[in-house]
């Protein structure tokens, strides 16, 4: 086993155990199938499958407890959204395994956990499920399999309380703090005027104590979440049904791709909040911790800014500051330039002082009709002499580096660098290339 070290002792209290082997930015349903079939030889917890995915692919659910109190908990309804199924597991082992803390509370909880509700979705690494359907815009019309499973089991277990469990664009900030929202916390609203009856109340007195942890592990990195309310969605809904809904959003934290950060953070809330309920704690709360957690600011990051980068476009020369987002990895990554103009305001995961460059377009390397076998070393002497792309055979291009390479691709700045844009470009100093962004990776040559 592997634990995340917390960086102080007083945050002991918070310091829980992770399974191995769930460190990634994806999990797909043969990650936790080897631990389903522990747990279903567990003599404290129960595991019965509850229905199957659109490609038949089993929904498991998870009790333990015996008590009047009944919390659902759920996961990865969004199939690329795997930060919490993870976490239900690594609840789930620190149930199995800490009798002490497990007897405290569940003669007073039952507790339901059903992760990964899209499998099928998580297979593909893609938010839909197999239809293409939003499962969490599914609570009305309810033609997804998963989202009847997920509205049969609200309406059988009628639980005091259920957990949404998501994942959030990394892109989310707290505020305009400049820190990245980690985890972002909502209880969801009821009705279109956002009103808040007895149930709501008792969800946002649980996130005040649930407050706890977050200040503890993630100081500054917490948000609250929009509290529009959505008639097609669940939290929504199971909110209309009188449900204490607590919905928890997964973000970034610095230099944590797979988010064990937010993992982490996730299994001690709920470990909190199960303390909490079964000791009523947060009856002692007001409503003064919740809506003293800052809003989240949609869409403020950037994955990368360059500041002050000088333009020279014919009679033209003028600043700009280019920012451009990413996904992917390796060879596989992809950039596309999300603004550019002044982005003072806007915090960013990786920022460069740009004001000793001048931007410029790459040229295009055609593929010589005998193929080129591209080489890390041949790729950036190309590179150097200021080639950022390949045109021509794709098939005739055998390439032996790590850094994405980009053959007859679409949208290419131009003279001007533009939003939308594929982010691949140069930088030059001196009239020779200093810096290569390709395809979103930056490449520092000088």
């Amino acid at each position: 086993m592997s634990s995340i070290a917390i960086a102080h002792d007083n945050h002991s209290h918070f310091d829980h155990e992770l399974l191995p082997g769930l460190d990634k930015q994806q999990i797909r349903f043969a990650d936790i199938e080897p631990l389903i079939k522990r747990v279903q030889r567990s003599d404290i917890i129960t595991t019965e499958q509850v229905g199957s995915s659109y490609e038949e692919r089993p929904i498991y659910r998870f009790k333990v407890g015996s008590g009047d109190t009944v919390v659902f908990m759920w996961s990865q309804m969004h199939g690329n959204e795997s930060t919490a199924t993870p976490a239900l597991f690594d609840l789930m082992h620190k149930i199995e395994t800490d009798e002490k803390w497990r007897e405290h509370w569940a003669g007073e909880i039952t507790l339901y956990m059903l992760p990964m509700l899209n499998p099928d979705g998580a297979e593909r690494a893609q938010r839909y499920n197999v239809q293409g359907i939003d499962v969490n815009r599914d609570a009305r019309a309810l033609q997804t399999p998963e989202g009847k499973i997920l509205m049969e089991q609200g309406k059988t277990l009628k639980p005091d309380f259920g957990f949404n469990l998501h994942d959030q664009s990394r892109y989310y900030e707290v505020a305009h703090t400049g820190k990245p929202a980690t985890i972002s916390l909502l209880a969801p609203a009821f009705n279109e005027a956002k009103d808040i009856n007895d149930s709501r109340e008792r969800a946002m007195q649980l996130i005040g104590d649930m407050k706890i942890v977050g200040d503890a592990l993630i100081p500054g990195h917490m948000g609250r979440y929009n509290d529009t309310f959505a008639p097609r969605a669940f939290g929504d809904n199971f909110s209309k049904m009188g449900i204490s809904t607590i919905l928890v959003e997964s973000g970034a934290f610095p230099n944590d791709p797979n988010r064990q950060k937010a993992r982490e953070v996730n299994v001690a809330m709920l470990v909190k909040a199960l303390e909490s309920i079964a000791n009523k704690d947060y009856e002692k709360q007001t409503l003064k911790p919740y809506h003293s957690i800052p809003m989240n600011n949609s869409n403020s990051f950037k994955d990368v800014i360059f500041d002050q980068v000088k333009v020279q476009d014919g009679g033209h020369n003028y600043l700009i500051d280019i920012g451009f987002n990413r996904s992917g990895s390796g060879a596989e990554t992809t950039g596309y330039i999300r603004e550019v103009g002044d982005l003072e305001p806007f915090p960013a995961f990786d920022r460069y002082d740009g004001s000793n460059y001048v931007y410029a377009p790459g040229r295009a390397y055609k593929i010589p009709s005998e193929g080129l076998k591209l080489s890390h070393h041949e790729y950036l002497d190309l590179v150097r002499q200021g080639y950022s792309h390949f045109v021509g055979d794709a098939e005739a291009l055998n390439v032996r580096t790590h850094l994405p390479v980009a053959v007859n691709p679409r949208n290419l700045p131009g003279s001007r660098p533009q939003q939308r844009d594929n982010a691949t470009f140069l930088l030059m100093q001196q009239n020779e290339v200093a810096v290569a962004v390709l395809s979103g990776v930056v490449l520092q040559l000088r």
